[in-house]
């Protein structure tokens, strides 16, 4: 009876230990293997010992996801990340372009930044496209016809006002030109109406200071902006 009942108390000690314990680690598992095998005067053997025991309800289980969380991005950092993968498609498209310095492109953030030089693009004063650029424009629509993100044609002048019956401002030619290009893309059929918007900047915002013929060259440009959404 003795016997007996030291056998009851440490059965009833080994269970109570095994529910105290809603996880228990590869090294506390073999502790009370190796315990019990001393109290039982036996060895018990454990080739396979779990990392992790878990006892109990499925309530005091702990979760997989509570135990290695994955890292989730954010709404920027995925915006950022399908930029990063249009400007991939583009240079692409656009790589002898690129190579010959015709066009630029930059990556800001969720923003990919074509930009054509307005003597390229248009006629001196005018607001009609050049055949020179209708192929880069059908190379470059349809690299975006497979990517996300709206699209925002804008124009862009240098500070010396026009003097012109057609364009009272230097407003209206970046205007009309940004709309030229709108016609063109849409006329081309690789893109929806839906995406694209058109703007004229006039000379508010230049890339460089106009004070040589150079610089105000460089501020006479179209760009075509291709912006990805941040969603929550």
């Amino acid at each position: 009876m003795t016997t007996f009942a030291d056998l009851m108390a440490l059965m009833m000690t080994f269970f109570v230990l095994l529910y105290s314990f809603s996880s228990i680690d590869e090294t506390k598992y073999k502790m009370i293997v190796q315990s019990m095998a001393d109290g039982f005067g036996a060895v018990l053997s454990t080739p396979n010992a779990p990392s992790s025991v878990s006892i109990g309800p499925t309530s005091m289980m702990p979760s997989p996801m509570s135990r290695s969380p994955r890292p989730s991005m954010s709404p920027t950092q995925v915006a950022a990340q399908a930029a990063q993968a249009t400007q991939a498609d583009l240079e692409v498209s656009m790589k002898s372009e690129l190579a010959e310095g015709i066009v630029s492109m930059e990556l800001s953030g969720n923003k990919v930044v074509i930009r054509f030089p307005a003597e390229i693009a248009f006629p001196p004063g005018g607001d009609s496209l050049t055949p020179e650029m209708l192929p880069i424009l059908d190379r470059v629509t349809k690299a975006l016809a497979t990517s996300p993100g709206t699209v925002m044609v804008a124009g862009h002048t240098e500070n010396v006002p026009i003097n012109s019956q057609e364009f009272g401002s230097n407003w209206e030619l970046s205007t009309d030109r940004a709309v030229s290009v709108v016609h063109q893309i849409l006329e081309l059929g690789n893109l929806t109406p839906e995406r694209i918007r058109a703007v004229g900047y006039g000379d508010t915002k230049p890339v460089a200071p106009n004070d040589t013929p150079e610089n105000r060259a460089l501020n006479r440009r179209v760009e075509i902006v291709i912006e990805q959404e941040l969603v929550e």
